[in-house]
């Protein structure tokens, strides 16, 4: 008799097979849950991702290019066009370049 014989004794056909089928309606029932509770997420979403203050806010602290570009907005209404473009183009090619070269050299 092998070892694998003596650890998991036998099932006769039909108790393995409600053992399976008891397995089955387990994973079924798990998946159908998960599957509700995303299209509940689902269905709270679009009012989290409606356009608010709160969010407007939370997506400049997430997101750098959007951060980017609402200073710039913002500076170009505060300073004007005139001061704000030469500023960007100055500190942008430069972080530009500046990261290019970085990236090439850490290859």
């Amino acid at each position: 008799m092998s070892r694998r014989a003596r650890l998991k004794p036998r099932l006769n056909h039909p108790a393995a097979e409600a053992v399976l089928l008891s397995h089955m309606e387990l994973t079924r029932t798990e998946l159908l849950a998960a599957n509700v509770g995303l299209r509940a997420v689902a269905r709270a979403t679009p009012r989290a991702n409606s356009l608010s203050l709160a969010n407007v806010g939370r997506a400049f602290s997430t997101a750098p290019y959007v951060t980017m570009l609402g200073s710039i907005l913002v500076g170009t209404l505060l300073v004007g066009p005139k001061r704000v473009v030469p500023f960007m183009l100055r500190t942008g090619l430069t972080g530009w370049i500046a990261r290019n070269i970085r990236l090439r050299f850490t290859r």
